[in-house]
């Protein structure tokens, strides 16, 4: 039976150095699988911070009201060109009047001079 006692803990120590051996060689082979993963954690929170200043203080507080104020702007300017567009067509209609009734005038004054 000392044989077997014997046999059973060698195959215990055995079992106990081979899985710190393999701890070890995992730990080894992980180590820099974890250190990049760290420092791709690191990374992406920068990435959301600079995500969330872009968000919040450059489109929020700067672009927006921007343009905002651009869309009010030309809405105001696209209403006046409407306005005045009506004005020029009536303007080029009062011009076709006038050139005709001066070409009357002309052709009367004409006739009394002559």
């Amino acid at each position: 039976m000392v044989d077997r006692e014997m046999l059973s803990a060698i195959s215990e120590l055995l079992d106990e150095k081979l899985e710190e051996k393999l701890d070890q060689k995992l730990d080894q082979k992980l180590r820099p699988i974890y250190d990049r993963l760290d420092s791709l954690d690191a990374r992406v929170g920068r990435l959301e911070n600079d995500m969330h200043y872009v968000k919040v203080v450059q489109l929020e507080n700067n672009v927006i009201p921007r343009l905002n104020t651009i869309e009010s702007c030309y809405l105001d300017t696209s209403k006046r060109y409407l306005e005045r567009t009506e004005q020029m067509d009536d303007m080029a209609a009062d011009i076709v009047v006038l050139k005709n009734v001066v070409s009357e005038h002309s052709e009367i004054l004409q006739r009394m001079q002559g």
